[in-house]
């Protein structure tokens, strides 16, 4: 089986949502079935068997005050509620293969808030992603942290934050683990043994990581995390889900041929599927 486990209904920026909004809302809205049904059906022309919708949490209107930023505020007019009893109603009513879930920033000064918002809500799978060093963004044109830190200290502190946030107890899923070389800003050779205690520490938290397919749209044009690194985590025994980022239904299951082959190269024979944020192992195949 395969699975595509991170995609979004609309595209970040009002403009873009602007530009885009007739394709939803030709089928009723971006929480009508009939869109979710487009990225269902995309995955199923690409023989993926299941997929989980994870919007933002910046797109959410309970997590508006969580960062000081304008474009975060701007972002964040949506109702979770709505969002997860739209998708609860794809898979009950409609019956479509679609998991409720969401990609929640990880930010220190907000682990109560997230905790609340993610108590009671009826996710499936929760990814966890460091798009944030404080004020800059990791992969923010806007914000941009690699230009205002040298590369080992940019990297330092992401990972830094990415262990946190597995220790953090919060999260099902690292998603695009290796997310500052987005623009280019690779990690640095000197940092190769900070990289190993950061894969050691994300191993012992039984924390799942994600290997996605969007880094090959992206400026760097690769995969994350890449395949050197994504061996590192096969061989520290970190599971591992698939995704494509996608924003659109066009881009659900993009390049898996490359994601699955970097997979087998590393040694992964399963994937990981979830349920209620209950985990088990599948056999990477496909359908």
């Amino acid at each position: 089986m395969l699975t595509d486990y991170h995609m979004h209904l609309q595209p970040d920026g009002v403009e873009a949502r602007e530009r885009s909004a007739a394709a939803w809302e030709a089928e009723g809205g971006h929480l009508s079935p009939g869109w979710i049904g487009r990225y269902a059906e995309r995955a199923r022309s690409r023989a993926i068997g299941e997929i989980a919708i994870t919007e933002h949490v910046h797109r959410f209107s309970a997590a508006r005050e969580w960062l000081d930023n304008a474009w975060w505020r701007q972002e964040a007019t949506e109702d979770i509620d709505a969002y997860c009893a739209a998708l609860l109603a794809a898979r009950e009513r409609h019956g479509l293969p679609v998991l409720v879930g969401i990609e929640m920033d990880w930010l220190e000064h907000r682990r109560e808030e997230i905790a609340a918002l993610l108590d009671g809500r009826p996710f499936d799978i929760v990814l966890g992603s460091v798009h944030w060093l404080g004020p800059l963004g990791v992969d923010h044109p806007d914000f941009p942290a690699w230009e205002s830190m040298d590369l080992a200290t940019l990297w330092g502190a992401y990972l830094d934050e990415l262990v946190a946030a597995a220790r953090s107890g919060l999260f099902d899923v690292l998603a695009h683990p290796d997310l500052p070389k987005v623009f280019g800003a690779r990690i640095p050779d000197g940092l190769s043994g900070r990289l190993d205690a950061a894969v050691e520490a994300i191993a012992a938290t039984g924390v799942a990581i994600e290997c996605s397919s969007a880094g090959l749209r992206k400026p760097v044009a690769e995969l994350y995390p890449e395949p050197g690194l994504l061996k590192r985590f096969r061989e520290a025994g970190v599971p591992v889900t698939l995704g494509a980022d996608a924003h659109r239904p066009e881009d659900v299951g993009r390049d898996y041929p490359t994601a699955v082959a970097a997979l087998r190269l590393a040694g992964y024979e399963t994937i990981t599927r979830f349920s209620g944020r209950e985990s088990h192992q599948v056999p990477i195949r496909w359908a």
